[in-house]
């Protein structure tokens, strides 16, 4: 079970957001919130070729519950679920 640690929990939501950005509410409205926390992503996952990596430990926990959990995981972006099926 991952523990709570903000940074984890925005950079879970922004790697989310990032795979599934197909110009849909679900998320418009995550990055919205994260830009309301004034949250920047790490160098490791803006710049990196494979951002899943970029992650803690904790964070692909957080990542993974939101990929089994949120209702609009169904149209994520397939080279972002490479955490989830480890």
């Amino acid at each position: 079970m991952p523990c709570f640690d903000r940074f984890d929990i925005c950079e879970a939501y922004y790697l989310f957001a990032y795979g599934y950005h197909q110009g849909g509410d679900t998320s418009d409205r995550i990055f919205n919130r994260l830009h309301r926390l004034r949250f920047k992503p790490h160098h490791r996952l803006a710049c990196s070729d494979s951002p899943m990596m970029g992650l803690t430990e904790n964070g692909a926990e957080i990542y993974n519950q939101l990929i089994v959990s949120h209702p609009d995981s169904h149209g994520i972006n397939p080279e972002f679920l490479e955490i989830v099926e480890e």
